[in-house]
């Protein structure tokens, strides 16, 4: 059995190889990893960069990366320059290339570049993608069972948003048995390039119509979240590396969540449970134990009150009020632990809420207890605020698997949220790019590589269109 991680630009891979190494220092190195080849311990994974800043050092060093297939390690030389239209070019795109757009390209860019290096950039993607479908056969070959194929990709650059779209639009249409989960990162709301909200734009709107679900993260609130925890804790200041951290040990918890007693539960299953339509793919995911700096009260000995309180930190961190001096019988310390008042913004709700449970003795210490089982899903239903209308809005998962590391219950708990929340990130993104394309600033960086009006027309839509359908299904 396995499941392809496609890495895709700086973001993309950097991500990935953060995890990785979580995994290699977890008791995971030892267990039953679908991300893993069969018979070796090397990963299913392929990736991708137009520049060779973060994987050459990959193909150089295969002591250190030894669990990276280098065959599956492809770079190349000039970037995407931060551009979804560069990263998305093909030859249909070149193609819709008018002679004034063709004369622009060559008047804006005539001192670095020229139609010759559009056509250059058009065999380049052509190779890149041909090249990826490839190594993506052949490690769908290397298992007897293919689960899934999840892409890690900023939706605000030119490699990860505009070749991860192009991408995930082939696998669609080659993979179409396979489910294709896109991990996707919002930027900054500001950011060091002028482009990031047209990129995030058009990225967003592509990877609503071609994935079967999408997992996100926003950067700034995870920021945000690390620093007011990080500020009970230590003094230091949260920085990129950080937040790249908190989000691998996301991806490492759900990606553990694979159920090897029963072999009935996979990731991808909460998913697709959790994408409950068509026009509801958009998922968050909140996880405990993660790591947060070298400093962390969620052991391998830690209790489920600490585990489940984290976890509901996390989601709404901006009210969680700090009650672990209360803590003082084991029978009531779950209900001690999450004394939090309701934190939903006004308007915010849950459609769909899918969390699992994993540890030695789950079912003894936790599902057995009815004080313990009925407290939690009131304070679940009370933080995530599920709709009303649907009684499978809230789905409790438990994996009775012991830990491999000897003495150690390596509890843990991994949250799958398609909630209202994702409408307000979409609307700040469309706002802000809107004001730039009603004025026309940059558009003349699109127009060089083939994209017209009506992509960003159709992509302003596409964005709306998912607003309006997370709001039908609240006042449903």
């Amino acid at each position: 059995m396995g499941t392809l991680l496609l890495n895709l630009g700086q973001c993309g891979n950097q991500l990935a190889l953060q995890m990785f190494n979580l995994i290699d220092k977890s008791s995971m190195h030892e267990g039953n990893m679908f991300l893993r080849r069969r018979e070796s311990n090397i990963y299913h994974t392929i990736l991708v960069d137009t520049e060779p800043k973060i994987l050459k050092p990959i193909v150089e060093d295969r002591k250190l990366y030894s669990h990276i297939d280098v065959k599956n390690v492809l770079y190349y030389q000039y970037g995407r320059g931060n551009n979804w239209g560069l990263g998305y070019l093909n030859f249909k795109q070149k193609s819709k290339l008018s002679k004034s757009n063709q004369q622009q390209a060559i008047s804006v860019f005539k001192s670095s570049t020229n139609e010759v290096s559009i056509q250059q950039y058009c065999q380049e993607n052509e190779q890149i993608v041909e090249q990826i479908i490839n190594q993506a056969r052949k490690e769908i070959e290397k298992t007897d069972y293919f689960l899934s194929i999840s892409t890690i990709m900023s939706l605000a650059g030119g490699t990860g948003s505009g070749l991860g779209s192009r991408v995930i639009q082939e696998f669609s249409d080659i993979f179409q048995e396979v489910h294709q989960n896109v991990i996707a990162i919002f930027p900054n709301k500001t950011g060091e390039t002028p482009l990031q909200h047209y990129n995030t734009l058009l990225s967003s709107a592509h990877i609503q119509q071609y994935a079967d679900s999408i997992i996100y993260f926003e950067n700034d609130r995870i920021y945000q979240m690390l620093s007011q925890i990080g500020s009970k804790q230590i003094d230091k200041s949260v920085d990129l590396s950080n937040v790249n951290e908190y989000i691998g040990s996301c991806l490492m918890n759900l990606f553990w969540i694979n159920d090897n007693s029963t072999n009935v539960r996979y990731y991808q299953d909460l998913l697709s449970e959790c994408c409950i339509t068509e026009g509801h793919k958009f998922i968050e995911v909140v996880s405990a134990p993660f790591t947060l700096f070298s400093h962390s009260n969620l052991g391998p000995l830690c209790t489920w009150e600490d585990l489940i309180k984290s976890s509901l930190e996390q989601y709404a961190f901006e009210k969680f009020e700090d009650d672990s001096d209360q803590q003082q019988q084991i029978g009531e310390a779950v209900a001690k632990s999450l004394q939090i008042q309701s934190v939903q913004k006004k308007g915010e709700t849950t459609l769909n809420l899918q969390s699992v449970f994993r540890s030695e003795n789950v079912l003894k210490t936790l599902q057995d207890s009815d004080s313990h089982m009925k407290f939690l899903e009131r304070k679940i239903n009370s933080v995530f605020n599920p709709v009303q209308w649907n009684p499978d809005a809230v789905q409790l998962h438990f994996i009775n698997e012991k830990s491999s590391v000897k003495g150690h219950d390596q509890k843990m708990n991994v949250t799958l949220i398609n909630s209202t929340k994702i409408i307000p990130i979409l609307k700040n993104v469309s706002k802000i790019a809107y004001q730039k394309y009603r004025s026309g600033a940059y558009l003349h960086w699109y127009w060089k590589y083939g994209l017209e009006n009506q992509d960003f027309d159709n992509a302003f839509e596409s964005l709306q269109k998912i607003q309006d359908d997370y709001n039908y299904m609240v006042e449903y």
